[in-house]
């Protein structure tokens, strides 16, 4: 009774030839040998991917074939676990790097996932505590802070940027030296008024940096930036410098008064003693 359906369909789609049913009986062990030829020749070629395969005769090019990565070298030739979570629309691919993760979509980096340590090093929105120093590129504004209700001092910026207090001290000073506060010239070369660029259009009165630099007595008075422009006036210094004058000069003009007072009390009393003639 015949198979149905008939054998040798898929040996035919695969290029093997059939056993002719009108074939000789002493041929039939050539057909087996013929056969098994097949069978060896099927276990030592490469299946394509198409038919269930690797397409490949080596793990590389079959991870390749397969769209499967086991490692790979980042860019600092470091082997690394690599987990890919392909879509249809984006290839997305987790690398561990060594202490963090790293998130590449379609063979770009976009960034390292946070762990632990990096959250445990963000300042908390609701506000906390900075152990080490902190570095702010853009402006620092403080629009709701609290008015120096039980004491203050007053905030210097050191040479290096950094935000300081306390520069008072001979600690912090060398070349210590007392000056006559008249040595040091006219310090009073002008007062000006003027409006903030923008401001609310108030007059303020002060000193003007590069009207200071043009004196060369207030000149050592002037903060520069990097380019050498005027930028600033160091009014504690000038304040300090410009009372100090004016200390001196009143302590003279008190000496002269005391000389006036008295001479006026030797010319009273030559007086009465002439009316007393």
């Amino acid at each position: 009774m015949p198979i149905v359906p008939t054998p040798g369909a898929d040996a035919v789609a695969a290029g093997m030839d059939l056993v002719p049913g009108g074939g000789y009986a002493s041929d039939i062990d050539e057909y087996i040998n013929q056969t098994r030829d097949y069978i060896a020749q099927r276990t030592s070629t490469v299946t394509p991917v198409a038919k269930g395969g690797t397409g490949a005769s080596t793990a590389a090019g079959a991870r390749t074939n397969l769209d499967v990565n086991s490692k790979q070298e980042d860019a600092d030739a470091l082997k690394t676990r690599v987990v890919n979570l392909s879509s249809a629309t984006n290839a997305v691919q987790l690398q561990w790097i060594g202490g963090r993760l790293r998130m590449i979509i379609d063979a770009s980096n976009v960034g390292d996932i946070a762990n632990t340590v990096d959250v445990g090093a963000k300042l908390d929105a609701a506000g906390g505590t900075i152990t080490g120093g902190l570095v702010v590129n853009g402006n620092l504004v403080l629009p709701f802070a609290a008015p120096a209700v039980s004491g203050y001092t007053i905030a210097y910026i050191n040479g290096d940027g950094r935000v300081s207090k306390g520069a008072s001290s001979e600690r912090y000073k060398k070349y210590i030296s007392k000056i006559d506060p008249a040595s040091l010239g006219d310090l009073f070369p002008g007062l000006w008024r003027f409006q903030m660029r923008t401001g609310d259009g108030t007059w303020k009165y002060g000193d003007i940096a590069e009207r200071l630099a043009e004196n060369p007595a207030t000149e050592p008075f002037v903060v520069y930036n990097d380019q050498g422009q005027a930028e600033s006036v160091d009014f504690i210094g000038i304040l300090n410098a410009r009372v100090a004058q004016l200390h001196q000069t009143v302590e003279a003009q008190r000496a002269e008064i005391e000389e006036l007072h008295t001479a006026v009390d030797l010319i009273s009393q030559r007086l009465e003693a002439v009316e007393g003639r």
